[in-house]
């Protein structure tokens, strides 16, 4: 192989104790982080024997053939969806402008709004040609207009930004740093300056090996029926107001955003 560094590094990170399983498929994004689209083109840039590689995006699955970190085309995309009959059994090529059209609006269509992505990787089925070695996935990112170098958003920021048609207002924390806020925050200023610190010491003194994100909504008015919670993640904390009835909305989307 001309480029084993490369190869390395990207069964190195096949290997990681940091990724997430759910029914057996791994996670590669959830809550919009990474982005979608990117999480799959990494995926089929990570692959470089002939694997069949079944994306379930929410509830559709999609089944490729990938080889040579390059897609060659699809096999299979569940839930009878007009957009995928253009593109299923079709060999990706850039001389069929009109199917690769098709693929990433099919693609872009499936990931816009997508919470979780996972990935399966299966042995190969028989598809077109050895000739028809397909498009590598930096040839798509750039046809598709997809940045596989952009920097995710942090779960947390994406959590505090979705949600926040329910919160009265919020501070997002990143690294110690306030790094946005939204409405009006004197209150959840004060309590990140006096409280959070010796919060966060607390709870680490008391669930010393607990690293998992957490949401932790703390019974304390702030007038007109609002409370406050405070969401962590690592090194990302979020503080935020809401009115009490939004609570079992603001659970909900914490779940599917963490699991």
């Amino acid at each position: 192989m001309s480029d084993t560094s490369t190869i390395t590094t990207k069964l190195a990170a096949l290997l990681s104790d940091d990724d997430a399983y759910v029914g057996g498929t791994r996670v590669i994004a959830q809550g919009g982080a990474p982005a979608p689209l990117a999480a799959v083109l990494t995926e089929i840039d990570a692959t470089v024997l002939e694997r069949t590689l079944v994306f379930s995006i929410d509830d559709v699955n999609v089944s490729m053939i990938v080889a040579g970190r390059r897609l060659r085309g699809f096999i299979d995309v569940s839930g009878n969806l007009p957009e995928a009959a253009s593109v299923i059994g079709k060999v990706l090529s850039r001389d069929d402008a009109e199917t690769l059209q098709a693929a990433g609006d099919l693609m872009l269509l499936l990931c816009a709004s997508a919470n979780r992505v996972t990935v399966r990787s299966l042995p190969a089925q028989p598809f077109g040609t050895s000739a028809d070695a397909g498009l590598p996935a930096s040839g798509l990112a750039s046809l598709w207009h997809i940045d596989l170098d952009e920097k995710p958003v942090a779960l947390i920021e994406r959590y505090l930004a979705a949600n926040a048609a329910d919160l009265t207002a919020y501070i997002y924390v990143s690294n110690g740093d306030v790094v946005k806020t939204v409405g009006d925050v004197a209150t959840l200023d004060a309590l990140w300056s006096t409280q959070v610190v010796e919060f966060r010491k607390r709870h680490r003194a008391l669930l010393p090996k607990q690293d998992s994100p957490r949401l932790t909504c703390l019974d304390e008015p702030m007038g007109e029926g609002s409370t406050f919670a405070i969401a962590i993640d690592g090194n990302d904390v979020g503080l935020f107001s809401y009115k009490r009835s939004q609570m079992p909305r603001l659970v909900s989307a914490w779940t599917a955003t963490f699991g």
